[in-house]
Formats: structure tokens, C-alpha cells, sequence
């Protein structure tokens, strides 16, 4: 493995540990935790938002949480598949956000707050590709 620069480290922990969390609320949230729910205080809208969530949302919800937590443990020892993951990982989210945006009324069901969280999320993996795209290049 080649040498990797020192800021490479705290972003690619970083970004490890929001995709990891990612992956404990998707089983939270999937499986109705109401210790979960009560906890952030989610009302029965958000319980009925995840009821019955369409396949056809999950498979993009999957695809960015999978390639979001593999793209920066991968990054430091292949920096194309980290740079590829970071990039599907950023399509999936996109294309979740506008389909549950546009069809799923998310903004109104789960608020501005987690709107705003995930559009970070969203940014942060594009600047995780960004960043990968610049150390491949480099």
C-alpha cells in the first residue's frame, strides 16, 4: 500500500462513522424500534412513512448506505474503488432524496432537520469523491 497523506485519515473515519450510524438507523427505522422512535421523538407519521417502504426506494437506499460505508474503507488502499463507490453512493442518495422529496412528501413527513441532515449527507459524499477523484489524480 502507498504511502497516504495524513488528512486522508480523519476524513475517511469520519465519513465511516456517519455511513455506519447511517446503517443502524436504516435497521431502526425498518424495523419500527419504538425505543428508536421515542428517542427522537418520531411520531406516528414517520412509523407510517416506513411502513410498507417501496423496494423500488429501498434498493437505492441500500446502494448508497452499502457504497457510502465502502468507499472510505476501501479509499486508502485503492483509490479508484473508493473514488467509484463514493460515486455511486452519491447517485443513490441523490436519487433517493428527489424520489422521496417529490413522491414521498419526506420534508413534510420527517421535517427540515433530517431534510437538511441527509442533503449533508449527500454533500459529504460528493466531497468524498471529489476528494478521492484529486488523491487518484495526485
Amino acid at each position: 500500500m502507498k504511502k497516504r497523506p495524513w488528512h486522508m485519515w480523519p476524513i475517511v473515519l469520519f465519513v465511516a462513522f456517519m455511513y455506519v450510524m447511517g446503517i443502524y438507523d436504516f435497521f431502526m427505522m425498518l424495523s419500527h424500534n419504538v425505543d428508536y422512535y421515542a428517542d427522537h421523538n418520531y411520531g406516528q407519521a414517520v412509523v407510517e412513512y416506513f411502513t410498507d417502504y417501496p423496494i423500488y426506494f429501498m434498493v437505492f437506499w441500500i446502494a448508497n448506505l452499502l457504497a457510502g460505508v465502502l468507499a472510505p474503507i476501501t479509499l486508502p488502499f485503492n483509490l479508484k474503488w473508493g473514488k467509484n463507490l463514493a460515486w455511486i453512493s452519491s447517485v443513490a442518495g441523490l436519487i433517493l432524496l428527489l424520489l422521496t422529496f417529490i413522491f414521498r412528501n419526506r420534508l413534510s413527513v420527517l421535517g427540515a432537520g433530517i431534510a437538511a441532515f441527509d442533503i449533508f449527507i449527500l454533500l459529504m459524499t460528493v466531497g468524498l469523491y471529489l476528494y478521492s477523484r484529486r488523491m487518484e489524480k495526485r
